[in-house]
């Protein structure tokens, strides 16, 4: 059976207790480029650079402390006996979805203090976002740390360091399906962010796509236990935006509807005037 061995150490660097893993290479990456690429997309905007990276600090602020605390209630039992763990992020334990909740919330917030345009804001961030998920996902694929499903797929990946916290039997690589459609709906969200811009459908786009992706990848993996009916927490988070997802698409088609219903009003001519006869 073939399939493809991983044979990198997960530890870049270790000092002490501080350990610089491919995870956080590759997450630190996806920041900077998430953070070029809500700038580029500014320029499009009325909204000045210099706020687009002031939003951007609040995104990755917020994202990091919602990754942390939706990693910390799905694992309590780590942190029962020593709660001051919980501050302790040079040990690891974010879970992804704290980006685009808590960097969605932290944007929006940010816009409406700084009055700007909060359907704007949220708009030029969500590529960005999503583009840099992916490139965090290429850190998971070297370290290994998110268990998945065993298969005889040719892509199957084992680890072999000694060190590697990944699986040793081939497994799906279900991280590196979920970074190629974190690109898929980068491409998505661009395309429709040249189109309409500022009116929340990228925002959506990038929010209910990942849902969907991850809602359905997540079957593949067991790194996390089942909480309600049989799904796992990050399942329940995207049924929950897609559900969000669809009482905003359900607002805007009545919108529409009502729009359409209503029959446009007409102006009248300019009366002309008449010439007085010499």
């Amino acid at each position: 059976m073939f399939a493809i061995a991983i044979p990198w150490d997960p530890d870049l660097l270790e000092i002490g207790a501080f350990r610089f893993t491919w995870h956080s290479l590759f997450a630190v990456v996806g920041i900077f480029v998430g953070v070029w690429v809500a700038r580029r997309l500014g320029r499009w905007t009325d909204i000045p650079d210099d706020k687009v990276v002031t939003l951007a600090l609040w995104a990755v602020g917020g994202g990091l402390v919602m990754a942390r605390f939706f990693y910390v209630i799905d694992n309590l039992d780590q942190f029962q006996n020593d709660w001051a763990r919980v501050f302790a992020l040079n040990d690891g334990g974010i879970t992804v979805w704290g980006a685009p909740v808590g960097g969605g919330l932290a944007v929006g917030l940010a816009a409406w203090w700084m009055k700007l345009d909060v359907r704007t804001a949220l708009d030029i961030g969500a590529p960005g976002l999503i583009l840099g998920m992916g490139i965090g996902r290429i850190g998971d694929l070297v370290n290994g740390e998110h268990h998945a499903l065993p298969t005889d797929l040719p892509w199957a990946v084992f680890y072999t360091h000694p060190n590697a916290i990944g699986q040793g039997a081939p497994v799906h690589p279900a991280t590196t399906y979920e970074m190629l459609g974190d690109f898929a709906i980068f491409g998505l969200a661009v395309w429709i962010a040249s189109r309409w811009l500022g009116r929340l459908y990228v925002f959506w786009a990038v929010l209910a796509g990942y849902g969907a992706l991850r809602l359905g990848l997540q079957f593949l993996r067991i790194d996390q236990d089942p909480r309600l009916l049989g799904l796992q927490q990050s399942q329940l988070i995207a049924v929950l935006v897609l559900i969000a997802f669809a009482g905003w698409l359900g607002h805007r088609l009545r919108l529409h509807l009502r729009a359409a219903r209503t029959p446009p009003v007409q102006a009248e001519p300019p009366h002309r005037r008449r010439r007085s006869r010499r």
